[in-house]
């Protein structure tokens, strides 16, 4: 009997070995298309930037007026998303989820944008008028390229506290998370070099903005197969929600 019992104890060791091990191992993998995940958001997210500023210039009249809007209506969008869907995303047990659908919601709006920049932008310059006074022209310039790009720019905001929450284990567990601001930054760079002169002078504008869009949407397919479980543990039990 004694035998049999030491047997048994051995056992459940392996097995809880095994378990231990399996999971560390599905942690690490997460870990790395997270990561994947983050570098071709960044990429394409400031290759986007780059394609607006480019067809804003065009009907704002100048170059300069073309950054400055789509700078502030780009980082005013990234804040309002994480503002306003960051609490969201914490109460959450799908963060995936959310994360999957912020990534389908740029591509998609994207890909609309590319299409349809050019006759809403020309809705614009119209209101705009031939002689406008400089208030009028920048208010006009400025909140039509900040609600123009706000469904996209507002999910990209939205996808760093998603991600965040994916791997809020790794945080319990000790690990820094700081890698994927790092990830998204270093995708953010290769994008802009990438745009700038590789895909924007070979393909063009339209043509560079849908391969970016594609990108998203291949993005969320990716975290909608990984990540959709329902796994994560929330910040307030009392109030989680979808």
């Amino acid at each position: 009997l004694g035998l049999q019992d030491r047997v048994q104890r051995l056992g459940v060791v392996v097995a809880r070995s095994s378990v231990v091990e399996a999971s560390a191992q599905s942690a690490l993998a997460m870990r790395r298309v997270a990561l994947v995940l983050m570098v071709a958001s960044g990429f394409a997210g400031l290759a986007y930037e780059i394609v607006w500023t480019q067809q804003s210039a065009l009907w704002l009249g100048h170059e300069s007026a073309a950054v400055f809007a789509v700078t502030a209506g780009f980082f005013g969008g990234l804040a309002a998303g994480a503002l306003i869907l960051g609490p969201r995303i914490d109460r959450s047990r799908s963060p995936g989820v959310w994360y999957a659908a912020a990534e389908a919601v740029i591509g998609l709006w994207s890909l609309a944008l590319a299409l349809l920049f050019a006759p809403v932008t020309g809705w614009l310059l119209a209101a705009i008028g031939p002689s406008p006074g400089p208030v009028w022209h920048w208010c006009v310039g400025f909140c039509g390229i900040f609600f123009l790009l706000l469904p996209a720019t507002a999910a990209m905001g939205a996808t760093l506290p998603a991600m965040e929450r994916i791997l809020s284990r790794m945080r319990e567990d000790g690990t820094s998370i700081a890698s994927l601001y790092a990830m998204n930054t270093f995708g953010a760079v290769l994008g802009v070099v990438a745009a700038a002169f590789v895909l924007i002078p070979d393909f063009g504008l339209v043509r560079t903005a849908s391969l970016c869009a594609g990108l998203n949407l291949l993005c969320a397919a990716v975290a909608a197969r990984c990540f959709s479980t329902r796994n994560a543990p929330i910040v307030d039990p009392a109030a989680a929600t979808i």
